[in-house]
Order: structure tokens, then C-alpha cells, then sequence
């Protein structure tokens, strides 16, 4: 019913600025197969894989320091939350004139999206580990090695999981706006390119496109969560 009334609507009233389900159907092949679609997916992805990367080890890194060392807690909590607090538009600007209209200013700004909800996330967790284990690992004269792999990861591993679905999210958020607002290679150029030659069936695939990812990468985590740490499931039901 919204598709017909979508259709229709656009046929009777905006036929020349928005997109039809009809003509998004009809470009949904040739926008995927074309080379300037290929070239600008994997540019995004790229800077995508490899910011997550960056950032989610150096944010879980930081975040059972920040569980796990009061002192590091209290010196870093405030500048994490407002930085959290911050919409990635406004760092784009920042970021261009410190590294310039390069992938390393979309790999930047990527990272970050990816280091803070790890962090927090992951934080969030390691305060949360019961004492009892702490105890333990103390009779059992664990190394500090040990208690980190045995304890430390595997209690906060869903909340490392959860603070990766989020980076994920604000990954793609910022890899699109750092590519509108630089003009860096991606799929941001492309849905703004060909919005702006009035193809706005070629930029409404691609903003599915964008959709789906988040949907896909969505239930990774969701899979991850339940076949790495299933007991957490058990406990929240």
C-alpha cells in the first residue's frame, strides 16, 4: 500500500525530483554493476573495515582500562562523554584542515566513530565484573595475564560485542559525512553527484544500499553475540 501511494504521489505531483519504487526497481541492476558504483562502494567499505578496525581495538583497549583503573576512569570520563556527545558533522571540518581532503581525514574520522562507543561500552562492562572473580583469581594466583584473558574478556565480551554494533552505525554515518563534506571518493559523492544530475534513482539504490549494510552488519553482531557469549542471553531473558 505505501509503495502504490509512494508511486502515485510522485507521479502526480514531483515526477522530476523524486524517485519512483518503479524507477528505483529499473536502476537497481544497472546502478550495481556499474564501475563508478563499485569503485565508490569500495571506498566507503574500505575506509569502513579499516577504521572499525583501528578504532574498535584502541576503544576496547581503552575501555577495560577505564573499567579496571579508577584514576583513568576519572581523568578520562569527561572528555570521552563530550566528545561521544558530539555529532561527527562537527568534527569533518577539524579534520580536514588537520590532515587535509584525503582518506586519511575519512579514516580518521571513522576511527572515532568506532573508538567511542567501544570504549564506553566496553568501560561499562569491565565495572561491572563481579568481585567475587576478582577474589578469586587472587587465590588462584593468576598472572595479570591470565585474569585479562579469563576473566577480564570473557565478562565483557558482550559488552564489547554491543559497543561494536554501535561503531558500525556510526561508522557508516561518518564515512558518508566526511565523504559529502570533503568530497572524498565513497558513496556519499556518489548519492550527492547523482542527486545533484537529478538520478535520483541511481542515489536512492545507493542509499539502500547503505540501509542494508547497517542491517547486515546488525545481525553479524547479533550472530557474534549469541555464539561467542550465549550465556549472556540466558542471564537477560
Amino acid at each position: 500500500m505505501v509503495v502504490v501511494v509512494w508511486e502515485a504521489s510522485v507521479r502526480l505531483w514531483l515526477p522530476a525530483y523524486l524517485p519512483t519504487p518503479s524507477g528505483v526497481a529499473g536502476a537497481l541492476w544497472p546502478t550495481l554493476t556499474s564501475e563508478s558504483f563499485g569503485t565508490a562502494l569500495g571506498e566507503t567499505l574500505g575506509g569502513v573495515a579499516l577504521g572499525l578496525l583501528l578504532g574498535c581495538a584502541a576503544g576496547t583497549a581503552l575501555g577495560l582500562g577505564l573499567g579496571r583503573v579508577p584514576w583513568l576512569r576519572h581523568l578520562s570520563s569527561p572528555y570521552i562523554s563530550g566528545l561521544y556527545a558530539m555529532p561527527m558533522l562537527a568534527i569533518v571540518p577539524m579534520a580536514t584542515i588537520w590532515l587535509g581532503y584525503s582518506g586519511q581525514t575519512r579514516l580518521a574520522v571513522i576511527a572515532l566513530s568506532a573508538f567511542l562507543p567501544c570504549a564506553v561500552s566496553t568501560g561499562d562492562g569491565a565495572r561491572e565484573i563481579p568481585a567475587q572473580l576478582g577474589e578469586l583469581s587472587q587465590v588462584l594466583r593468576l598472572s595479570r595475564l591470565r585474569v585479562v584473558l579469563d576473566v577480564l574478556l570473557p565478562s565483557t565480551l558482550p559488552f564489547i560485542i554491543a559497543g561494536v554494533q554501535v561503531a558500525v552505525g556510526r561508522a557508516l554515518v561518518g564515512a558518508v559525512a566526511v565523504e559529502f563534506l570533503a568530497s572524498l571518493p565513497g558513496l556519499g559523492t556518489y548519492i550527492l553527484s547523482n542527486a545533484h544530475s537529478f538520478e535520483q534513482d541511481a542515489a536512492f539504490v545507493a542509499v539502500l544500499v547503505l540501509a542494508t549494510l547497517g542491517i547486515v552488519a546488525r545481525a553479524g553482531t547479533e550472530t557474534a553475540l549469541r555464539r561467542l557469549a550465549p550465556w549472556h542471553l540466558h542471564v537477560n531473558r
